[in-house]
């Protein structure tokens, strides 16, 4: 008796051209998930199609016509799985979402699945995630679901018209993807093919508000604001009640007002949007942004407490990673600090700190307000039990951040001698734990590295240094506490090595600090002394 072959469950469907240097990675990452991988090959010269070959992909030799939906549609119309899945050779499957997406198979009530496309600043899927978008990219074999568009080609429409009553899934399979990285949108030159082919497109369908969309996006990414305007007017228009991007649109009007400087027709569509989409945390961000640029600043604050009460924006939006999170917190602790609530401020980018992929870039701010605002003594203990990461892996990068900065006392708390009076709140510094070493650790990098310079000498600097006036304190004084050998390896060894002209200014900003804290205990003039503080340039890495 013959045993009828199984069907295959997913089909992966591509189309490539010349993606040696990504396919390999994009086809690992569905091994074992996919059942059959049909490739539509439309010109390659590298080495795409052996690659293809060796994970046992279908290939398809298609010559490129310039219409994207159909070179999809001809890898669709040989696939045998029930389920058909969709990536480009520059993405890959989450590892965590392999099962996920053999789950989702299961649940045969859908027609099709939504997925989180993670897009990267990088091209390694540790690199930053920039944007968040939910595409629809798993969807039942039905011979009538075929894409359109001749680019930014589409399925989601086509299974609405032809199943009305089709229930699809916003599920939470990742999906990352290097496409738009640093470098290869140039390289490819995306923006230009993509201009060419919807100005086709729309030559054909003018009315076609989903391309007026697209268009506006590719205007966006050339800096011609004006147009971008033109075609989202256009798209808003012309897209219908429940249409999946029209949130997007509304951001992007707010992004494009933004920077042509229309702040009031900004806030106007800020609004308009957040009407519609009161949960789109994005809009919210971006309402108090603006409002902090026209310092309304307790408008902002309201506005930025309102993103955060929504947190990350719910699947269904396209959102901006941070948003309604880190860089909420970041910038709520911005207008915190503005309006003079301080501590306020330090537990919003303590916050931010912690929620961040990398917390390094708000240090600076965080110590900057706790020198300015009293509360140097604090700042060891505090960063020990909130950003402990930041004292056990980075304490070279913040012995020089706190030299260049001024901040003396917390320097000398990290060398373990401490000035007057110093982490003596509750305990807290003297309890954290991260100075029990010999003190001549402070300077140590690795056990290969040349011998550690004497801290003790340092140590006296900065006491003397704290103590000292601005009349007293002088610039070659502050010279050689920024090129104490102990701090300079520091500096030698620190991912934030200073610039030449950096390091030559910085001692007189150190200056400036200094006659300014003094001003800063006369009522006369310390509001305005305390704010100049603030907004002295932040020690920074080299451009």
């Amino acid at each position: 008796m013959t045993t009828k072959p199984q069907q295959p469950l997913i089909s992966l469907c591509m189309i490539v051209k010349n993606e040696a240097d990504n396919l390999a990675r994009c086809l690992r990452s569905v091994r074992g998930t996919v059942d059959e991988i049909i490739i539509v090959d439309t010109g390659s010269t590298d080495a795409t199609r052996q690659i293809a070959r060796s994970f046992g992909a279908r290939i398809i030799n298609y010559p490129w016509n310039g219409d994207f939906a159909a070179a999809r549609n001809a890898g669709l119309a040989l696939a045998q799985g029930t389920w058909i899945l969709v990536l480009d050779a520059d993405e890959e499957l989450e590892p965590g979402s392999r099962e996920e997406l053999l789950v989702c198979a299961k649940h045969t009530e859908y027609e099709a699945f939504f997925v989180r496309i993670h897009n990267h600043q990088g091209t390694e899927r540790a690199s930053q995630t920039l944007t968040v978008n939910p595409i629809l990219r798993m969807f039942k074999n039905r011979p009538n679901y075929r894409f359109s568009g001749i680019i930014h080609e589409q399925i989601a429409a086509v299974i609405v018209q032809e199943t009305p009553d089709a229930t699809m899934h916003m599920g939470t399979v990742i999906v990352h993807h290097y496409g738009y990285a640093d470098g290869v949108v140039e390289r490819k030159d995306k923006i230009s093919r993509n201009l060419g082919l919807l100005k086709q497109q729309l030559e054909e369908s003018p009315g076609d508000a989903f391309q007026h969309f697209n268009l506006a996006v590719e205007y966006m990414r050339l800096g011609d604001y004006g147009q971008a305007l033109e075609h989202i007017g256009t798209s808003l228009n012309l897209a219908k009640p429940g249409t999946s991007y029209v949130h997007l649109l509304y951001k992007y009007k707010v992004r494009c007002l933004a920077v042509t400087g229309d702040y009031p027709g900004a806030l106007e569509a800020c609004g308009q949007g957040s009407t519609l989409f009161p949960d789109y945390s994005d809009l919210h961000h971006l309402k108090g942004a603006l409002l902090l640029q026209v310092s309304a600043l307790a408008e902002a604050k309201t506005a930025l407490c309102r993103a955060l009460e929504i947190g990350a924006s719910p699947p269904l939006y396209h959102t901006e990673s941070g948003l309604g999170t880190y860089l909420t917190h970041t910038l709520l602790g911005q207008v915190c600090q503005q309006i003079g609530e301080a501590h306020e401020a330090a537990a919003c980018f303590t916050r931010a700190a912690q929620l961040q992929p990398d917390p390094w870039p708000l240090i600076p701010r965080l110590t900057r307000l706790f020198k300015c605002t009293g509360r140097e003594p604090e700042l060891h203990g505090w960063l020990a039990g909130q950003l402990p990461g930041i004292l056990t892996e980075q304490r070279q990068d913040l012995l020089r951040l706190l030299v260049s900065d001024g901040c003396y006392t917390a320097a000398a708390d990290m060398l373990g001698g401490g000035i007057a009076g110093a982490g003596e709140m509750d305990g807290t510094v003297q309890s954290a734990g991260v100075m029990e070493a010999p003190v001549r650790d402070a300077g140590a990098l690795d056990d290969a590295g040349p011998e550690v310079p004497p801290t003790a000498d340092l140590l006296e600097l900065l006491q003397r240094a704290e103590a000292a006036s601005a009349a007293e304190l002088g610039y070659d004084d502050i010279t050689g506490l920024l090129n104490h050998p102990a701090v300079v390896l520091a500096d030698r060894n620190t991912s934030l090595p200073l610039s030449a002209i950096a390091a030559a200014v910085r001692p007189w900003i150190l200056l400036a600090d200094k006659v300014l804290a003094g001003l800063a205990t006369s009522a006369l003039y310390s509001p305005a002394a305390a704010a100049a503080r603030l907004t002295l340039p932040l020690p920074r890495p080299a451009d």
